[in-house]
């Protein structure tokens, strides 16, 4: 399981508290522990998954990091949208 670092959690969290206001139940530990469930779910499932089906539509073609990559912009882009 990847944890999350104390830098990571607290530049996340800023993010979304701004995001959430005014929202007083959006507390510090509440939104660690948000986040951490999506980190362990993102590594556990979601990162083989990606890369499985990358490699199901176009077997060989790409390295892991270039899966990453294509990954990373897929994610930012349906984040934007949705």
């Amino acid at each position: 399981m990847a944890i999350l670092t104390a830098a990571q959690l607290t530049e996340l969290r800023q993010k979304i508290q701004i995001s959430l206001s005014p929202n007083p139940a959006a507390v510090k530990n509440q939104i660690n522990l948000a986040l951490q469930a999506i980190e362990d779910y993102y590594e556990t499932t979601a990162r083989p998954g990606f890369g499985a089906a990358i490699e199901t539509a176009v077997p060989g073609r790409f390295t892991p990091a270039q899966k990453k990559q294509i990954g990373k912009f897929w994610l930012l882009q349906k984040a934007g949208r949705e």
